[in-house]
């Protein structure tokens, strides 16, 4: 019976295997010699033990139990049996009803004293004070009775744990880059202040240092990086000093920026500012710990954190934001793309056999006609080379047509009024051109301009020439000074 308080496990073991039994075990109890009129010792029952850890007396409990209605019924369904079915104050006591049975006049549920309500407040209260009473008493409604007296207490709710926390809640998503920023700053870190910003789409990163935490200071800085991004639709930060101030205020409204605040003292509601500012700072710890400079550490962690792929978008930040990768030195073992095709289109030139074709200006050309004159080559003359391929050409008509070189045939059976057959039947006296008319009109202005200014010759002979023919008329006088050496030569 005085093991009755403690929780134990009953273990068999055969004789045969129970070698060490000790005397408690074997040593038989010796009579009793008390007489019939001598007073039998009181029985000890598990209240006798546990009657020193009640803040109340079994007795009372006793007494209490007897008056109380419900446990007075329940008292009397123990003695002389349980009925089928109960009314809904005693479900409690039915459902246990297998293990409820009388210790001296009180109720019993396992091994806990079933409480009537007139000691159940006392109980509480010693419950509530820390007293493992729990674990000796019991009623129907204890649980909520707890639970209440806890709610009720100041202390208890000043010192309360907080509650369980929320699932998870993302922010959503932006389509626009751009769009959502979160704000937050580092530090102090060493003595040092850095504000960082992450665009919500791109996952970018901008960190810069700055002198102060102030509210001009933060619009300064912002409106650098602004300069260069554009003005995003929203962005999120927590209720610091800064960021709650009048001038960020107006300076947000002015540029049609909404600003949302985050819980106070809940850094997970701005998780994406929070895990950039964790990225910034292990990098100046690192840089810190191999006393690298602070700025080249930074500079080099954003270009090599912009340039690689994020977890959460599957792109490079720089790709996301700017729609290309940062070049950097790695990009160097890469095939150049300009040399490359610039050496395929050599080699693509030099599979032709065909040499390139040039015209001067002057020379008398014939062109693709694409008029609707039903011929196909046209004559003319060229006035510009454009391009290495494309010329300017002036037909008969006046108009000025632009022609690649594949479109553009020399006019070879057409005799130029500059050819050297001409210049040679100019040279040689009383031998004249098949326009010989033309010829000497020209050979007789040279010889006017000649005798008038020798040293003016040059420019006035060509004043009263059109561009066309003033070109043609220095490439016939170029010619003629060629042939003049030439015969010179032969004839010594």
């Amino acid at each position: 019976m005085k093991l009755t308080a403690y929780d134990f496990t009953v273990e068999f073991v055969r004789s045969a295997e129970n070698c060490q039994a000790d005397a408690l075990s074997r040593l038989p109890l010796p009579r009793s010699s008390v007489g019939r009129g001598t007073k039998k010792s009181e029985t000890a029952t598990y209240l006798n033990f546990v009657q020193d850890s009640f803040p109340l007396s079994f007795k009372d409990i006793k007494s209490e139990t007897a008056k109380d209605p419900i446990l007075s019924k329940i008292y009397g369904y123990v003695l002389y049996g349980w009925p089928t079915a109960v009314d809904k104050e005693y479900i409690a006591y039915f459902r246990r009803k297998e293990n409820i049975y009388i210790d001296q006049g009180c109720l019993l549920w396992g091994y806990k004293i079933i409480i009537p309500g007139t000691l159940q407040n006392p109980i509480l209260k010693e419950i509530h004070d820390g007293h493992p009473a729990r674990n000796y008493v019991w009623w129907a409604t204890i649980d909520a009775d707890i639970e209440r007296a806890v709610r009720d207490c100041g202390a208890c709710l000043a010192v309360r744990p907080a509650p369980p926390p929320a699932p998870l809640h993302s922010w959503p998503w932006p389509v626009e880059p751009w769009s959502r920023l979160h704000l937050d700053y580092l530090g102090p870190f060493n003595n040092k202040y850095y504000l960082v910003i992450i665009d919500a789409h791109s996952k970018w990163i901008e960190a810069e240092k700055v002198s102060s935490t102030s509210a001009a200071n933060l619009i300064s800085v912002l409106r650098k990086i602004f300069a260069r991004f554009g003005f995003p639709k929203r962005i999120i930060s927590d209720n610091g000093p800064p960021f709650t101030s009048v001038e960020v205020a107006t300076y947000f409204q002015r540029n049609g920026i909404g600003h949302t605040f985050t819980a106070p003292y809940h850094p997970a509601s701005n998780g994406a500012a929070e895990n950039a500012v964790r990225s910034v700072k292990r990098a100046l710890k690192k840089a810190s710990l191999e006393n690298e400079d602070e700025n080249t550490a930074l500079s080099r962690f954003l270009f090599s954190y912009r340039n690689t792929e994020h977890s959460t978008t599957g792109r490079e930040p720089s790709v996301a934001l700017l729609g290309r990768r940062l070049r950097g030195r790695l990009d160097l073992l890469r095939p150049n793309t300009d040399e490359r095709v610039r050496d395929r289109q050599l080699a693509s030139e030099l599979r032709q056999d065909a040499p390139l074709r040039v015209v001067a200006p002057g020379d008398s050309v014939l062109i693709r006609d694409y008029s609707r004159r039903n011929r196909k080559w046209a004559e003319g003359v060229v006035i510009d080379r454009s391009s290495p391929v494309s010329y300017s050409v002036k037909t008969s008509d006046g108009q000025i047509h632009k022609r690649h070189m594949d479109q553009i045939m020399c006019d070879k059976n057409r005799k130029s009024r500059f050819s050297l057959t001409k210049i040679e039947a100019y040279d040689r006296p009383g031998v004249e051109a098949e326009e010989g008319s033309e010829a000497r009109e020209l050979k007789e202005k040279d010889e006017l301009v000649n005798r008038s200014s020798p040293e003016k010759s040059s420019r006035l002979s060509t004043d009263h020439m059109s561009p066309v023919a003033a070109v043609g008329h220095v490439r016939r006088q170029a010619a003629v000074q060629c042939l003049q050496k030439i015969k010179k030569k032969n004839v010594r």
